[in-house]
């Protein structure tokens, strides 16, 4: 690893400080975790060197024994941060069945970090940033001229002159075209089993289906579509043909499953979707105890057949029951995915079912772990059961964990239980530990991108939802955060394209959205069609009245006493503040009741609204004294002060100042 006295090292509109550990881009420090700012580092002090994955986990962790997920991860984040894709790598290239290697653009003159201190090219770029026109947040500025260090020294001279730069001198290059020869990622989507016969068990296909697609998402350079994806999909043949067609999809997993008692046939085919050739076919004949240990063995078969590295851990053995436990388990995990207008009912059969497999099976980890997930749901749901359920969760979490710490949904229980708790260090750590057990599950990921949207991190929570819509573009519940996010933002117009995406259950957040756009018929429009999509009956009453409200007096501020009237009594049934306060006139006079209603919010998980408190139009909270108060209390600021402040905010006397 590089020393305290390694000189920095700069290169386009980037510093990597090492004595600081700091990496900075045009002057600002991004926010970077320690992990990650290490093996930045480390691939950073030989330019051109190649290091092995094992090199990487050796130096930085201080062993191999870490899912290798958590390294994806991390180079995940790093190309983030550099602005550049796995695709059309810049920086950082993936050397596949080998690791890793950085690379500085060309020409590099070794002597520029030694010409300048940190200080003084940060200074330098500041005077830079403060005179040229505003970069949207998405754009990458590391197209520059081939030269760097000339073009530093004239934008300087230039900008001391009072010369003003033309807007497109900041517009991103296109990325440079990949090597001749290169080859892309394989792209798989695996087909949902069809059940053949007469005793073949749905529930069984679609579990099994799902478990490979788990497994397979961890095939070292595969990407898999995600499950929510290929069963939206599937749904209409023709969007698979899509798929193919839009997203590069290059390969097909297809099969079937036959039950004759307690044994269980699988046949799987692997498929070259460009061509149709067939590249393996296998047949599997199981016991149903032993079904659930088969992922593994597919994967390393559909590894080899494309020649790829197998990424998965080691994990303790699974047993899946008799026919009826595993059917009865995957009935139980698809309730916990039913869309939210049946939420609440669906959740409380599923725990019901949960606990009846956890009596029949005490030892089965799945199953404490299902039981987990329900009890963390309905603690969301029942808000006077929250503190019970919540505690009887954790323990399931912990009990599940113990049983197999391969599985997900225990570190995603548990990181949430930390977010509400505001232990951040273990909601970011085992947010990232459930996110690399389980690729292919969109769940943890989200959740992860909105604990980072809560610690004030939106660029980094914004870049995760761009990331997994690439993996899961069908997903609507993405394409909802991602415009959530985009609003936060002020980028409204490309919010309202993820917003019209993200139907039918963003009637809310498009409804904000045509707010700040402005656009008070688009707004009206919404608020009277509240409750048609997937809405509960209650949710309409409940909120349509405000909205409505709402929406004329926007139009006409005198009619916001009537606003009021509405606004009492939605929260008078939720117990929670109606979020429409925000946007009264009279708001920014009871900030500190604003403040302290939205964070009720996050401490309940409830939804994204929390996100209010950073949304760049309600600027009047953060700049209120009781957003000192919120960022202290809460621990953001000494999370900041460990790991870096996020883009928007930056340190002022004893606290932050937040744009």
């Amino acid at each position: 690893m590089p020393s305290s006295d390694t000189p920095a090292l700069a290169f386009d509109d980037f510093v990597i400080d090492f004595a600081g550990r700091r990496l900075l881009r045009g002057g600002q420090a991004l926010a970077l975790e320690p992990k990650a700012f290490s093996v930045l580092a480390l691939l950073a002090q030989g330019p051109g060197q190649a290091f092995t994955r094992d090199e990487i986990l050796d130096a930085v962790w201080g062993h191999r024994h870490v899912t290798p997920g958590v390294l994806n991860r991390i180079m995940t984040l790093l190309r983030h941060a550099l602005g550049e894709e796995a695709q059309a790598p810049r920086y950082l290239h993936t050397l596949h069945g080998v690791g890793y290697r950085f690379d500085l653009p060309a020409p590099h003159l070794p002597g520029a970090s030694a010409e300048a201190s940190v200080e003084e090219r940060r200074h330098a770029a500041e005077r830079r940033t403060s005179m040229s026109p505003t970069v949207p947040a998405t754009t990458s500025r590391r197209g520059w001229w081939p030269r760097a260090a000339l073009v530093l020294v004239l934008v300087v001279a230039l900008l001391g002159t009072g010369v003003w730069f033309k807007r497109q001198v900041w517009v991103a290059r296109p990325a440079p075209p990949s090597p001749a020869g290169a080859v892309a990622t394989p792209t798989l989507i695996v087909m949902p089993l069809k059940p053949i016969g007469g005793r073949a068990d749905g529930d069984i296909a679609a579990g099994l289906s799902d478990e490979l697609i788990s497994a397979l998402a961890r095939i070292q350079g595969l990407r898999v579509i995600a499950r929510e994806s290929t069963s939206l999909a599937t749904v209409q043949p023709a969007e698979v043909a899509t798929l193919v067609s839009r997203l590069g999809i290059s390969h097909t997993l297809e099969g079937s499953l036959r039950q004759s008692g307690e044994q269980l046939r699988i046949h799987l085919r692997l498929n070259d979707a460009r061509n149709g050739r067939t590249l393996w076919t296998q047949d599997y004949d199981r016991n149903a105890n032993d079904v659930l240990a088969l992922q593994r063995e597919v994967a390393q078969a559909v590894a080899t057949a494309l020649t790829l590295k197998l990424g998965l851990a080691k994990v303790p053995a699974q047993k899946g029951g008799d026919a009826g436990f595993l059917r009865r388990y995957f009935a139980a995990q698809a309730l916990l995915r039913t869309p939210a207008s049946a939420a609440g009912e669906a959740v409380e059969r599923a725990e019901t079912e949960f606990r009846q497999l956890v009596q029949l099976r005490p030892y089965d980890a799945r199953a404490h772990a299902g039981l987990a997930v329900a009890l963390d749901m309905r603690a969301f749901s029942r808000p006077p059961l929250a503190a019970g359920l919540r505690a009887e969760a954790a323990q399931e979490a912990a009990l599940a964990q113990r049983l197999d710490p391969s599985l997900a949904d225990p570190y995603r229980v548990q990181a949430s239980a930390a977010c509400r708790g505001n232990r951040w260090e273990d909601c970011v750590r085992l947010f990232e530990q459930a996110g690399a057990a389980a690729p292919s599950d969109s769940q943890p990921y989200f959740q992860y991108a909105m604990a980072l949207a809560a610690l004030g991190y939106l660029d980094r929570a914004e870049a995760l939802m761009r990331h997994n819509i690439e993996r899961d573009p069908l997903n609507p519940s993405w394409r909802f955060g991602h415009g959530r996010l985009l609003d936060t933002l002020g980028r409204h117009e490309q919010a309202r394209a993820q917003l019209e995406l993200g139907r039918p259950f963003a009637p809310y957040a498009r409804w904000f959205n045509a707010v700040w756009r402005k656009d008070y018929a688009q707004a009206a429009a919404i608020a009277d069609k509240l409750g048609d999509s997937v809405d509960s009956p209650a949710y309409e009453r409940l909120y349509k009245p405000s909205y409505v409200a709402a929406t004329g007096a926007l139009r006409d501020p005198s009619l916001w006493p009537q606003v009021e009237t509405e606004l009492r009594a939605s929260e008078r049934e939720t117990g929670l503040m109606n979020f429409l306060r925000v946007l009264a006139p009279e708001a920014p006079a009871h900030a500190p009741a604003l403040i302290a209603g939205l964070d009720q919010v996050r401490e309940r998980s409830y939804s994204s609204w929390d996100l209010l408190l950073w949304t760049r139009d309600l600027a009047y909270l953060r700049k209120d004294p009781a957003f000192q108060d919120y960022l202290r209390d809460n621990g953001l600021l000494a999370y900041w002060k460990r790991h870096g402040f996020p883009k928007q905010c930056r340190p002022h006397a004893d606290g932050a100042a937040c744009d």
